[in-house]
């Protein structure tokens, strides 16, 4: 039996609260490696390095939705116990760093005060569940998904039939028409249809990243809305019941659908449910490749709308948090959600008033209309924090916004991924360029690098990147992106997407284009390299200019909403 497995027979992961108390009052050295593994359950992993003493602690945010009351715990949560740092995950989460174990109690405390949670975010049980950050309110979605999330949120979370998987479980439910929570790459993909006979749902199962990446498959069926909450415990159960839970790097739910495939499956899941399921007409692929929800946008009420406000990376602030809340308030009503694409939405925005709207936002160092590469990146946590990565990722990302924007102009939505190792946190797979951390050797000296990956996407070219057999030193990363899009608007056809071209394009030909000098830069414009980090060092860099051994962050108040600044040096 495995470690994993060990502890979990031993005491479920639900239970490690009664532990909390010890380890608060302890200290990590109270805490034992069982303890460990449990307080994942509660969103709990120690961070990068793990000797240090803190924590970094998850929230769970069911479809992203938020007020401006839980969105203010969350920034005092991270003024209080977090050196005012906040990460937006790619589950719609809130993630904070710098917590010490005296503080985790008070923390819990006060999350639960404000009707919010962290209770199974992480562990082997039911992620958050992923929702379309505009439903109820875009006027082109099939079904407003709201309740549904509720509904099989509230099923799976603290139900100890389902506490105990082989591995982590991810579901997406959505009516959007773009199909923004990637369905393609969850264990779960539910997304809304218009059929014959009107709304129902198609169910994907089986897909996930990391570094054996699959995409789900179709199970063929079509259901109504009062069927999702029980055929996603069917599938949970045909999981729990017959994934591996001997091998942990084979215990996902897709590799369990590609070894049994889907009649088989779909069998299973019926069986469970006691009944047949009505069968669904083939997939039609989805043709739209921008699905994030950012800018001002009409809501389906009249006289109202949305501001979708970027953040790169998701990296912000408890500080820029209070800021969305005092609009929210100023101008909205009581609702905010948080994006899949790292992103914070305000909703129910008078239109008659979107010129004030639009100058606060501005005041309040937000960005409502972000450019072609700010709208569509995304960053995991990276080695700041993270304890398998190799790379450095949101000051990466934020080097990259400044010089792209500065430099080239797309026509197209371009996803760009800044991960920071193979097990693509960063969904860096399915993005058209999809840079993946590493490290080289050069005259003997390890640096940081990035491998790329080109032409991901998912739709209608549904396709991992391809790997274009160069590793970019960090330092030349902004040019060598620069070089590879000036290459496409030079060789692409009239109608060709950055997609089709990677995908059609010789790996010789992306590798030279990534290779070359930019044209349109002087030589005395390009930047110093940068401080490259090692694996055992966890201090923020600063990719736009040299960095110091003990640099520390300006007040929140004075600093960009996007911070490319960080905690202290500890």
């Amino acid at each position: 039996m495995n470690p994993v497995e060990l502890a979990k027979s031993l005491k479920d992961g639900l239970d490690v609260l009664e532990d909390l108390d010890r380890i608060a009052h302890g200290g990590p050295s109270a805490m034992t490696p069982d303890d460990e593994i449990r307080l994942r359950w509660y969103g709990i992993y120690t961070q990068r390095p793990a000797d240090d003493g803190y924590f970094m602690v998850r929230t769970r945010i069911p479809g992203g939705e938020l007020t401006p009351r839980g969105l203010r715990t969350l920034a005092g949560i991270a003024r209080d116990f977090g050196d005012d740092l906040v990460d937006v995950t790619v589950r719609q989460n809130i993630q904070f760093h710098w917590v010490r174990a005296s503080n985790l109690p008070a923390l819990l405390d006060r999350l639960h005060a404000a009707g919010l949670s962290t209770t199974e975010s992480c562990g082997d049980c039911v992620r958050n569940i992923v929702g379309c950050p505009v439903s109820g309110v875009d006027a082109e979605e099939l079904h407003d998904t709201r309740a549904i999330v509720r509904e099989v949120n509230d099923f799976f979370v603290d139900n100890r039939a389902f506490s105990n998987l082989p591995r982590k479980f991810k579901i997406a439910i959505s009516g959007c028409a773009r199909h923004c929570t990637f369905p393609e790459v969850n264990d779960i993909g539910i997304s809304a249809y218009r059929g014959a006979s009107g709304v129902a749902f198609r169910v994907r199962v089986g897909g996930g990243l990391s570094t054996s990446p699959r995409f789900s498959r179709d199970l063929g069926v079509a259901i109504g809305a009062g069927d999702i909450a029980p055929v996603s415990a069917a599938i949970a159960e045909v999981f729990r019941d017959k994934g591996d839970r001997k091998n942990r790097k084979r215990s996902r739910l897709k590799f369990l659908v590609e070894a049994k495939e889907i009649p088989w499956f779909r069998d299973a899941v019926e069986a469970r449910l006691g009944r047949t399921l009505e069968r669904a007409p083939e997939p039609e692929p989805v043709r739209e490749r921008d699905r994030v929800h950012l800018g001002i946008h009409a809501q389906r009420q009249e006289g109202l709308a949305f501001a979708g406000l970027s953040l790169v990376g998701g990296r912000t602030s408890g500080t820029a948090l209070e800021r969305i809340a005092d609009l929210a308030e100023a101008y909205g009503s009581d609702r905010i959600r948080t994006t899949n694409s790292q992103n914070i939405l305000i909703l129910d925005l008078p239109e008659s008033r979107l010129h004030e709207i639009r100058r606060d936002i501005a005041a309040a160092r937000f960005d409502a209309g972000p450019s072609w590469v700010r709208r569509s990146i995304i960053a995991c946590t990276g080695i700041q924090f993270c304890k398998l990565a190799v790379a450095e990722t949101k000051s990466r990302a934020e080097a990259i916004v400044d010089e792209l924007e500065r430099r080239i102009t797309i026509d197209e939505p371009i996803r760009i991924s800044v991960t920071g190792c193979p097990n693509a946190c960063g969904q860096h797979h399915i993005c058209d360029i999809g840079l993946e951390g590493s490290v080289v050797s050069v005259d003997g000296v390890r640096e940081e690098a990035f491998q790329v990956f080109l032409g991901g996407g998912v739709g209608v070219r549904e396709a991992f990147g391809k790997r274009a057999g160069v590793r970019v030193p960090s330092e030349r990363l902004a040019d060598a992106l620069v070089s590879l899009l000036e290459g496409y608007r030079e060789l692409r056809t009239a109608t060709e997407t950055f997609q089709d071209f990677c995908l059609r394009a010789e790996p010789d030909t992306l590798a030279g284009l990534l290779r070359r000098e930019s044209t349109n830069r002087p030589p005395s414009e390009r930047p110093a390299a940068s401080r490259s980090f090692g694996r055992g060092d966890h201090r923020w860099s600063s990719v736009s200019s040299k960095c110091s051994s003990h640099s520390s962050r300006p007040a929140a108040s004075s600093a960009p909403q996007n911070a490319s600044s960080a905690p202290s040096q500890r």
